[in-house]
């Protein structure tokens, strides 16, 4: 494992323990018996690790069964959005129940970020439209935005267990869009 791994998995165990409140550069270069500027190497500043670690939990956590989707074997396209859309919405509602500490970091260093949040979005527009094999970025930005009550970190609190009926009931006024049409 690299140092700067190793403060990533450091910083992660720390806020999972204690909260972002309490996190300092100091404690964290103490745990791992580093000086203060051995992690200014690695990370510019206290943000830049925060938001390096909200981005990798983003990614690597939150968002790596959406990324590797396999539509191979969907004849379908109103199923292949469907099933793309439900494991963004039902990845992201994971990831705020189980890990709610490192959800609001994520909330925070990217959500709150406009520059990573568009960033994402584009991702997830790419992915979507890429998957599905929309026509255009428009179509697949229009079905994220449809479906941002599932998938918006800022609404995550309002998700309850009537979540995934809420999800199949906007689906249902979606679906008739895309019923006839095959993958290609």
């Amino acid at each position: 494992m690299t140092t700067r791994e190793k403060i990533l998995e450091t910083t992660e165990d720390f806020i999972l323990k204690n909260g972002t409140e309490n996190l300092t550069i100091s404690k964290i270069a103490s745990q791992i018996n580093l000086s203060q500027p051995a992690i200014y190497k690695h990370f510019k500043n206290k943000e830049d690790l925060m938001t390096t670690l909200a981005l990798r939990f983003l990614n690597e956590q939150t968002l790596a069964a959406l990324f590797s989707f396999d539509a191979s074997n969907y004849t379908q396209k109103a199923d292949v959005i469907h099933d793309w859309i439900w494991t963004l919405a039902s990845s992201k509602r994971r990831a705020y129940e189980e890990t709610p500490e490192m959800f609001a970091l994520y909330t925070t260093y990217v959500g709150g970020n406009a520059e990573l949040a568009s960033a994402h979005i584009l991702e997830l527009v790419e992915s979507l439209q890429a998957t599905a094999t929309l026509d255009s970025a428009e179509e697949a930005g229009t079905l994220l935005q449809i479906f941002a009550y599932f998938h918006h970190p800022k609404i995550a609190p309002q998700w309850d267990e009537n979540y995934q009926q809420q999800f199949e009931n906007v689906w249902a006024l979606v679906k008739e869009n895309y019923t006839e049409k095959t993958v290609d």
